[in-house]
């Protein structure tokens, strides 16, 4: 199954960097450097400052057909790129979603990331390497291994972010979730354990919980929980992530193990 975005409000931006008149054509190495592969930032330096990829913030580049897409680290992005010999085009209008991620460096690092795009004058493959190159720029990735989808029946679901519209958040406890080969649900909210049972067509039972009382963000986040769980939400799974989504635009963002 694939994952689909909580409902993100998309935008269109346009990336007008000083040295955009330049920055269109860049040179490919090789008839397309691109390939049918998922690319993932590894390295990079933008105006003598490095770019660190954040773990669990993957930056992403696909190039599908004439359009370029992938994720930033907190949104997902896309724009037009066309190719001819010994050039490609990217942009110049980006559309992106607008999430807002508060984990650190997260935002730091989409910023300077997708004005790095913008000033890209080569493609080159370099060994196993994707490298792009521009005006002070270096973006290097390697191939994205793809990812068999985890199994929501059996795996320990840990959660990781909480989608609230255009904001998301990590959770201020831990919180877990399991669905066993019966049925039966259990985990926790981040406060208290959770009991109950899930079916594919009729969604989560009305959860049971324990009767502990923690800090006033923490029952917060409980809250959202059990709303998001007992709203006949939507499951999807893209690779070790669960996205468990309402239709208010809210989502519950589990990783396997």
């Amino acid at each position: 199954m694939a994952m689909r975005n909580p409902r993100p409000l998309m935008a269109l931006i346009v990336l007008a960097m000083g040295t955009m008149a330049c920055a269109e054509q860049a040179s490919v190495g090789g008839s397309d450097p691109f390939g049918s592969i998922t690319w993932q930032l590894t390295a990079g330096s933008v105006d003598g400052n490095t770019l660190i990829p954040i773990g669990g913030s993957p930056v992403t580049l696909r190039v599908d057909g004439e359009q370029v897409g992938g994720t930033s680290a907190c949104n997902s992005y896309g724009g037009p790129l066309s190719m001819g010999e010994g050039t490609v085009t990217i942009g110049p209008a980006i559309h992106m979603t607008e999430m807002a991620c508060l984990a650190e460096g997260v935002m730091e690092l989409e910023a300077a990331y997708l004005g790095a795009i913008a000033r890209v004058t080569s493609a080159v493959r370099e060994a196993t390497d994707l490298v792009l190159r521009g005006d002070a720029v270096e973006l290097r990735f390697s191939a994205r291994p793809e990812e068999p989808p985890a199994a929501l029946v059996g795996t320990a679901w840990t959660l990781e972010s909480i989608v609230a519209g255009d904001v998301v958040a990590t959770p201020v406890a831990a919180a877990s979730l399991l669905i066993d080969e019966t049925g039966h649900v259990s985990g926790s909210t981040g406060c208290n354990r959770i009991n109950g049972s899930y079916e594919a067509t009729a969604g989560f039972s009305p959860l049971a919980t324990t009767k502990m009382a923690c800090k006033d963000e923490i029952m917060a986040q409980e809250t959202t929980v059990l709303e998001i769980l007992g709203s006949r939400p939507t499951l999807t799974i893209d690779g070790s992530l669960l996205t468990i989504a309402d239709l208010e635009g809210r989502a519950l963002l589990y990783r396997a193990g």
